[in-house]
């Protein structure tokens, strides 16, 4: 990124800017004022020594003296107060921000395309925009550097009034040194940015490891593949190449610290002398020379400092720009603006369907047709990888069709308001989530709660016993990540929630990927007994690799390699003799 980009930092600074005052009305004025005070604080101490140190070596005037320094001490002391104070309220307007902005960025990751979210490219980007802002701070160093540029602008034009009056070329020379010493420090932060965008694909996936050593989840295979000598050895590698990379990166930081500190002792040297060649000639008094070194020394410091943080407040915008990347990744599937009210038939059809996951040379589903009528109960079997889950995932609009359409009644289901559409769908994926909230929770969310059916759902799921058994029923919390008392329930038990959860939301379209896979036999049965009464009325697609749960559907769909190479009832292809007749020989032996 080259200094032409000034006009994209400041348009990057524009929108966190906007989104600062989205948050919060107050931020900005209440940083704008903090930043006066604070710029005119210091001119008491650089303007007031001159007058008591020219009434010391003059009249030296008891009363005038008494005055003077009560000026200073008074004014020393209110602006105190005042900074403190507002010191006091940014704390707490800052954490207010932080909240706000963590929410933004929340937000947004989980409303994007789910394709996005298994794209290691994406992936890459993501960790790139969020790592600035989560782990270097960006967006308080941006706001940090417009609001000391602001104050320090103040500052300037004050001291320049004062330096000018004793010699314009001073100012040169301080102007010089302070220019190359800007240009040293923009250098060590290139290098610093460089480093940065180099570890960031390698933080990404020590992030992975270390989480390895937390989740409970994989605590078992852990131990029984005595896992933890790799994962560290993993880990250990990641640390070295930290450590290198922050070692040869604070060498070079150094080095450029080190140029920058030599200028600054040219510099005052240069004007220490010319200030008492000004003394010795009697053109200033020793009050004037106080006055002209404190404000010179200032006005180096403000102008080095204001420069500093221009070059910081682009470093954050270069960083923050990332982000903007990322936060404009275009949302392919919640474009549509269709209702779904008035709906009660929804007739589902997969048209000529072509799909490939992203980065992905092969098709996950090739030229796939199917209609399936409303209320209709549909079985999708298929070996592993033929392409069963994908079609649950084009329907759900997790992904997009490559070619062809999805049609509901007729209508590409793109066309619908996204979180519309959702409300037709109640699924059961195979890689279910429950949460560590309380069982109600899990179940109904935020949502007004009907008792009467949520105990019906749980009832039917075969779940409803056993959490009656439970101290605090329904309130019990999952896990125990926040809750001592919370419980760990087995995998059948979890896969009922889960399905009682798909249950209680009562959507037209139920659609159970792999629904009893964790569930014993005598729960599986009970669930295959009571498949109808499950889904009663509405349309269920239900995806199982155990061909009994065949038999409770109207139609079956077999899937290979990608296409649905056979279609119809569970007699028609039972006598038929292709791969669906096979499969069920083949498992026969089991439903006797």
């Amino acid at each position: 990124m080259k200094d032409s980009g000034l006009r994209k930092d400041l348009q990057v600074a524009r929108r966190f800017l906007s989104l600062t005052n989205s948050i919060s009305k107050s931020y900005i004025p209440l940083v704008a004022i903090s930043a006066i005070f604070k710029a005119v604080a210091p001119f008491v101490n650089i303007v007031m020594p001159r007058f008591i140190l020219n009434e010391l070596m003059g009249p030296q005037r008891i009363d005038r003296l008494v005055m003077l320094v009560g000026i200073v001490v008074v004014g020393n002391g209110m602006f105190n107060l005042v900074n403190r104070f507002f010191d006091t309220k940014l704390e707490i307007a800052n954490l207010d921000l932080n909240n706000g902005f963590e929410l933004h960025l929340g937000e947004h990751i989980m409303n994007m395309d789910f394709e996005k979210l298994e794209d290691p490219q994406v992936l890459d980007q993501k960790e790139k925009a969020l790592y600035p802002i989560t782990t270097q701070g960006a967006i308080w160093g941006m706001m940090i550097s417009i609001t000391n540029m602001f104050q320090i602008s103040i500052s300037i034009a004050g001291l320049v009034a004062i330096v000018s009056t004793l010699n314009a070329f001073l100012l040169a020379i301080i102007l010089a040194i302070v220019l190359i010493n800007s240009f040293i420090f923009k250098r060590s932060q290139a290098a610093v940015f460089k480093f940065h965008q180099e570890l960031t694909p390698l933080n990404r996936k020590a992030q992975y490891y270390y989480s390895l050593t937390s989740d409970f989840s994989m605590a078992k295979d852990v131990r029984i593949y005595n896992m933890v000598p790799y994962i560290f050895s993993r880990i250990g590698d990641f640390i070295q190449k930290n450590f290198e990379g922050f070692s040869k990166m604070f060498g070079v930081i150094g080095k450029y610290e080190g140029l920058s500190s030599i200028n600054l002792q040219i510099q005052m040297i240069l004007v220490y002398a010319y200030m008492v060649w000004q003394v010795f000639k009697s053109a200033i008094t020793v009050g004037d020379f106080t006055m002209y070194i404190s404000a010179a020394s200032s006005f180096s410091s403000n102008v080095s400092a204001f420069l500093i943080h221009f070059i910081e407040f682009r470093q954050m915008c270069k960083y923050l720009e990332l982000y903007v990347e990322f936060e404009s990744i275009p949302s392919k599937t919640k474009t549509g603006t269709r209702g779904i009210v008035g709906i009660k038939d929804v007739t589902i059809e997969f048209r000529n369907v072509w799909f490939r996951y992203p980065r992905s040379h092969d098709y996950a589903l090739k030229d796939v047709s199917i209609k399936i009528k409303s209320g209709e109960k549909l079985s999708i079997v298929g070996q592993n990888g033929a392409g069963k889950t994908t079609f649950i995932k084009l329907l759900c609009r997790l992904y997009e069709p490559e070619r062809g359409e999805i049609l509901l009644n007729g209508i590409n289901i793109q066309e619908f308001d996204y979180d519309e559409y959702m409300k037709l769908l109640s699924v059961v994926f195979q890689d279910y989530k429950l949460f560590s909230f309380t069982i109600r929770e899990n179940l109904c969310f935020d949502k007004p709660i009907d008792e009467e059916a949520l105990v019906e759902a749980l009832k039917k799921a075969g779940i409803y016993d056993k959490i009656q058994r439970l101290e605090r029923g329904i309130d019990t919390s999952l896990y125990k990540n926040f809750d001592k008392e919370g419980v760990e329930l087995s995998g059948g038990e979890m896969q009922k929630l889960a399905i009682a959860r798909a249950l209680y939301k009562n959507s037209p379209i139920v659609i159970l990927d792999e629904p009893t896979a964790a569930l014993d036999p005598y729960a599986e049965f009970e669930i295959y007994s009571k498949f109808n009464e499950l889904v009663k009325d509405k349309t269920a697609i239900y995806i199982s690799h155990r061909l009994s749960s065949c038999r409770f559907c109207d139609k079956i769909a077999v899937f290979d390699g990608g296409r649905l190479v056979e279609y119809g009832t569970h007699a028609e292809l039972e006598k038929a003799g292709g791969k669906y007749s096979a499969m069920w020989k083949a498992q026969a032996q089991y439903y006797v």
